[in-house]
C-alpha cells in the first residue's frame, strides 16, 4: 500500500508540474502568435498605407508642376518655345496617371474610396476646359492667356485640394494604426501578463501543496521509523528495550566504564514459581503480572541504568558508573522488597518472589554477551540457595 500510494503521489506531482509547465508553453506560443500577427497586421497596413501616401504624394506633385508648366508656357511668345515645356507637361501627367494606377491596386477603404471618385470626376469634368487651353497655347503665339489660366489654375487647385483631403485621410489613418497598434498590444501584454501571474499562482499553490504534502509525508514516515525502531528494540508487553538493544546499550556501559575506570553493575532477575500462575489463571494474567512487576521494578531505581527484559520471566538490570558492589546489593534488596509484595491475581492475593544474579564489572576484558552470561550463571546459583535470594559473581 506504502508503495501504490507513493507511487500515485509521484505520478500526481508529474502531471501537475506538467500541467503548469504545458501552460507556461501554451500561454508563451500563443502570446508570442499574438504578437506576431499583430505585427504582420501593422507591418501590412503600414505598407499599404505608405504605398497610398507616396503614390497621393506623387499624384500632388504632378498636379502642381503641371499649374506650374501652364503658368510658364503663357509667358512664352511662340509655340515653338512652348514646346519643350509641353514634353515636361505631358511627362508629369504620366506621372500622375501612373501614381494613380498605383493607388488603385492598394486596399482602399469607403472613404478613399469616395475621395478618389469625386478625384476622377473632378479631372474628367475639366479635361475639356485644359484641352483647349493646351490647344491655345500650341497654335498661337502670345496673347493675353490669364483668363483662360486662371479657370485651368482654379481646376488645378480643386483637384490638388482632393488629394490634400486623400493625404491628411492617410496622415490620420496611419496615426490610427499606431494608436489601435499600441492599444493592442497593451492588450496582449496585459493578458500574457494577467495568464502569467495566474500560472505563477497556480504553480505557487502546486509547489506549496507538495511541500505540505511532502512534509507530511515525511512526518508520518519519521513517526513509523520511530515506531519500527521501538518495536525492534523494546519488548511488545512491558515496553522495556529487548534483549537485542540490552546487549547493544551494555557494550556501550562496558566500554564507557573502562574508559572512565568506573564499574558496572549487571543484574539478572528471574521471576519464582511463575510458570504455575500461567497454568493456573492463563497467560492474560500472566502479563498482567509481569506488567506490574516491570513497573514496579522501574520505580526503584536510577534515571542512569536501565531495566530490560530478556524473554519470558527474565529481566536485566544494568547499573552504570557504581562505585562498589555496596552500591549493586543496596538496589538488589530493594528489588527483592519490592518484588515480593502482595499481588492480586485474579481477585486473589498472592507473592512472587526473585533469584537474582549480580556481575560487578571491575575493567575486566569482556563483552556485553559475556557479562549477561556471567549474571545468569550467579542468578542460577541464587535459585539453589532458595527463593528470594540473590547472589554475587
Amino acid at each position: 500500500m506504502v508503495h501504490r500510494g507513493s507511487g500515485f503521489r509521484f505520478f500526481f506531482y508529474l502531471i501537475g508540474f506538467s500541467a503548469i509547465f504545458l501552460a507556461f508553453i501554451y500561454t508563451s506560443v500563443f502570446s508570442y502568435q499574438q504578437y506576431a500577427n499583430l505585427r504582420a497586421e501593422l507591418t501590412t497596413a503600414n505598407s499599404n498605407n505608405d504605398v497610398q501616401l507616396r503614390a497621393a504624394m506623387a499624384m500632388r506633385a504632378a498636379v502642381r508642376e503641371r499649374a506650374i508648366l501652364l503658368w510658364q508656357m503663357t509667358l512664352l511668345e511662340t509655340p515653338e518655345a512652348r514646346k519643350q515645356l509641353f514634353n515636361t507637361f505631358y511627362s508629369q501627367g504620366s506621372e500622375y496617371h501612373k501614381s494613380r494606377l498605383t493607388l488603385l491596386n492598394t486596399e482602399l477603404d469607403p472613404p478613399e474610396q469616395n475621395i478618389i471618385a469625386k478625384l476622377d470626376k473632378q479631372t474628367a469634368n475639366r479635361f475639356p476646359e485644359l484641352r483647349t487651353f493646351t490647344e491655345l497655347l500650341t497654335n498661337n503665339r502670345f496673347q493675353d492667356f490669364r483668363l483662360e489660366l486662371s479657370k485651368v489654375l482654379k481646376d488645378k487647385t480643386t483637384i490638388a485640394g482632393l488629394l490634400d483631403q486623400f493625404i491628411t485621410l492617410q496622415q490620420a489613418q496611419n496615426e490610427k494604426v499606431w494608436q489601435d497598434s499600441a492599444h493592442k498590444m497593451d492588450e496582449v501584454l496585459s493578458e500574457l501578463i494577467t495568464r502569467m501571474v495566474l500560472i505563477i499562482l497556480g504553480g505557487f499553490m502546486f509547489a506549496l501543496y507538495v511541500m505540505v504534502t511532502t512534509s507530511k509525508q515525511n512526518k508520518l514516515i519519521r513517526i513509523a521509523n520511530q515506531e519500527l525502531h521501538h518495536l525492534a528494540c523494546h519488548d511488545n508487553l512491558t515496553g522495556l528495550p529487548n534483549r537485542r538493544f540490552l546487549l547493544h546499550q551494555l557494550e556501550i556501559v562496558l566500554a564507557a566504564a573502562k574508559r572512565k575506570q568506573h564499574k558496572a553493575a549487571i543484574i539478572f532477575i528471574d521471576l519464582d514459581d511463575f510458570k504455575p500462575i500461567n497454568d493456573t489463571y492463563g497467560h492474560d494474567i500472566g502479563d498482567q503480572c509481569l506488567q506490574n512487576i516491570s513497573n514496579r521494578i522501574s520505580e526503584v531505581i536510577r534515571g542512569s541504568d536501565m531495566l530490560g527484559r530478556l524473554g519470558g520471566d527474565e529481566f536485566l538490570l544494568i547499573l552504570s558508573e557504581i562505585d562498589s558492589s555496596t552500591q549493586a546489593i543496596a538496589v538488589i534488596q530493594k528489588l527483592l522488597e519490592i518484588i515480593n509484595k502482595e499481588l492480586l491475581v485474579d481477585g486473589q492475593i498472592t507473592h512472587i518472589s526473585a533469584s537474582i544474579g549480580l556481575y560487578i564489572y571491575a575493567l575486566e576484558d569482556i563483552n556485553a554477551e559475556e557479562a549477561i552470561t556471567l549474571a545468569d550463571k550467579a542468578m542460577y546459583q541464587a535459585k539453589k540457595m532458595g527463593k528470594n535470594q540473590f547472589y554475587i559473581i
